[in-house]
């Protein structure tokens, strides 16, 4: 890395990470992306996938550099040994898993959201006003209410912690952020199916409910949650002592895409007074499309939900959300507000930490920007209309 040497007011000698040469870097800027350009337009003359070669590990694998090296030679080693060598899940063939392409203007959305490095734990600034934007638009697409809390996440797993957290905060029955779960407690419990993705069990391991609390619901015929198997269970723990108080549904299970009875589990929670999380990573979205939101009936009586952006929306990663009903359960479960992260009143200090009261990271990049949606549609493509077109800078 170079940098260079600015003479200030005083006239003292200053170092700065500047370029030394703002016009090389305009250059070299400028030919990145036209080659990342190129490279997504010609997406289908490549491989699917490639393994990287020898050649390309070496690069990879060289010498901690202690010098510095020109920004030109760094970017033809990134086009010789990383660029060739994707996963392949951009590719229009690529059918492993379930990722989504990313989009043209998504790429420049998140170069213009890496210039501004915005930190989004809230402060008053236009970044956090975008990220709140589209969290409501986004509870409005998933029928949830606009005084409902929500967040822009890594991913499907850390917005099913997130959700699941609030709930074990929320409903079970003493102050778990005090007392922790080593106190004179009922044990608590939560309920998900056979299907339900591995999330499950870090959450309940990482939230202290641990895999013994966790109860795995056998499936029906359609590989969807046994509500009568549910029921049971969880009269079974109640007379055992021990304290339900959470079920989590699914919505597009990733063994076999299926959704569980979103309202049936709606029904049960009611009538056991438990919390209602659904794992909508994979299929949540099927909500936004006429013809097959019927799939996901109920998906806006859940208490939380988390779905990814980076999946049917087709945004780089990462891009997931939670949305919680009650906005005050979420803030409750997280907000934390030492004397350094307390609002001042003016400046872009302003404002409260929103954003970092309601998760887990208070470093936060801009997500939001990439999730901006083109006007003209925003139905998933495979869901009836030809394309979703995908974010706009």
């Amino acid at each position: 890395m170079t940098t260079e040497r600015a003479i200030t007011a005083d006239g003292a000698a200053d170092e700065t990470l500047d370029p030394q040469d703002w016009e090389g870097l305009r250059s070299l800027g400028h030919r990145m992306l036209d080659d990342m350009v190129d490279y997504l337009r010609d997406v289908r003359a490549r491989p699917v996938w490639q393994p990287p070669t020898a050649a390309a590990r070496a690069t990879i694998a060289g010498p901690l550099p202690r010098n510095p090296s020109s920004a030109a030679s760094v970017y033809e080693d990134f086009r010789e040994a990383i660029l060739p060598f994707p996963t392949g899940n951009i590719h229009p063939r690529f059918w492993g898993w379930v990722m989504g392409t990313g989009t043209p203007f998504a790429m420049l959305a998140d170069m213009l959201a890496s210039g501004m490095n915005a930190h989004v734990a809230g402060y008053d600034q236009a970044a956090s006003h975008v990220e709140r934007q589209a969290l409501d638009w986004l509870k409005e697409l998933m029928g949830f209410p606009q005084s409902a809390g929500g967040l822009l996440v890594g991913g499907g797993t850390m917005a099913n912690l997130l959700g699941v957290a609030t709930a074990r905060h929320a409903f079970a029955g003493f102050d778990v952020r005090v007392d922790g779960l080593q106190g004179d407690h009922p044990p608590l419990v939560q309920y998900a199916s056979t299907e339900t993705h591995s999330w499950v069990q870090k959450a309940a391991e990482l939230l202290g409910i641990g895999t013994a609390n966790l109860r795995r619901i056998a499936v029906d015929a359609d590989f969807r949650m046994d509500l009568g198997a549910l029921r049971a269970a969880i009269a079974a723990d109640r007379a055992a002592g021990r304290r339900p108080f959470c079920v989590v549904g699914t919505a597009g299970t990733v063994n076999t895409g299926a959704t569980d009875d979103l309202v049936g589990l709606r029904g049960v929670c009611d009538a056991e007074s438990l919390w209602l999380h659904v794992d909508g990573a994979f299929g949540a979205l099927a909500a936004l499309s006429p013809t097959h939101r019927d799939l996901v009936a109920g998906l806006d009586s859940a208490d939380s939900l988390a779905f990814d952006l980076h999946k049917w929306m087709y945004l780089p990663f990462e891009a997931g959300c939670v949305l919680v009903r009650d906005a005050a359960a979420q803030r409750a479960a997280f907000t934390l507000t030492p004397s350094y992260l307390q609002p001042v009143g003016r400046g872009p200090a302003a404002r409260p930490m929103e954003f970092a009261d309601i998760g887990l990271d208070l470093s936060r990049g801009s997500r939001a920007l990439r999730a901006e949606p083109d006007r003209p549609s925003v139905e998933p493509p495979g869901l009836g209309r030809r394309r979703w077109r995908g974010p706009t800078p």
